[in-house]
């Protein structure tokens, strides 16, 4: 099993999508705090408090931003990728020739999917939050920082890091399940702009807080899980549902139901087909 994973993980870091995917992201943040800069150094009046503007408070849970769902998104498309490519070209049957237990294939996939992944949303967390820190230096101020801050922020980080492992192993799952990386990965950026994110939110925001998105950005943040309560094209009113370590649990149980489905057809495919 030892050297089936180290072979799954070898084949993992081998792929230019786990690591154009990941420096496109950290690109995408230099280039945001860049302008940021020029903004706030074009704006005396705005003056960024690294500790209650940028990282939330003492609590830290505005530190990642938007990250904290494009991550996790990131995980998905990695870990499709991963074993979609290899469905296509047909490297799985020749993988199995050598390691005919399918479980045990599957898993070491998962297990080296979601470790790398969790490897890649946590350094470019630390990244982020060091780009954050050094913009408040650089224009702002970053009085207040405490011991207490940079540990929330490292358990931060660290769930940043699970999500992303959780997300990947859905996104790997649901591609056996389909067996089509492409048609996986674009249905799922469909749900995630239009379905999640808009649709749902809007209609039925008593489902939109138990859907994996939601609460994958929860669970990092370090937020709790809040509804729209009213109309969101009127007044309405923000209800807490539940805390962001329900929130992981949910998570975790959507990443059950697409692994078992995802193992279940492949242990009953013609993967020659």
């Amino acid at each position: 099993m030892i050297n089936l994973l180290v072979a799954e993980s070898e084949r993992l870091w081998a792929r230019r999508m786990t690591r154009f995917f990941p420096a496109i992201l950290a690109a995408l943040m230099v280039a945001g705090v860049v302008i940021a800069y020029f903004v706030i150094d074009n704006d005396e009046g705005n003056i960024p408090d690294f500790v209650d503007d940028i990282a939330g408070g003492i609590e830290a849970t505005n530190l990642l931003g938007p990250v904290a769902s494009l991550l996790p998104i990131m995980a998905f498309v990695i870990g499709a990728s991963y074993i979609g490519a290899d469905l296509k070209t047909g490297m799985v049957e020749q993988i199995l020739t050598w390691e005919p237990r399918r479980g045990r294939f599957l898993l070491a996939r998962l297990t080296s999917s979601a470790v790398g992944t969790a490897i890649l949303a946590a350094a470019l967390a630390v990244f982020l939050v060091g780009l954050l820190f050094g913009l408040a230096a650089a224009v702002g101020t970053t009085d207040g920082t405490t011991g207490e801050l940079w540990t929330n922020a490292a358990v931060s980080i660290l769930r940043t890091g699970l999500a992303a492992a959780l997300f990947s192993a859905i996104g790997l799952g649901i591609t056996v399940l389909v067996n089509n990386s492409v048609g996986s990965i674009v249905g799922f950026v469909i749900y995630w702009f239009i379905g999640e994110n808009f649709l749902i939110s809007a209609f039925l925001p008593k489902v939109a807080v138990y859907l994996p998105i939601t609460n994958a950005t929860s669970f990092a943040s370090g937020a709790d899980v809040e509804r729209i309560d009213g109309s969101v094209f009127g007044d309405f009113d923000l209800i807490e549902v539940h805390s962001y370590l329900v929130a992981g649990l949910i998570l975790a149980a959507w990443t059950l139901v697409a692994v078992v489905a995802g193992a279940v057809a492949f242990s009953r495919r013609d993967i020659s087909s």
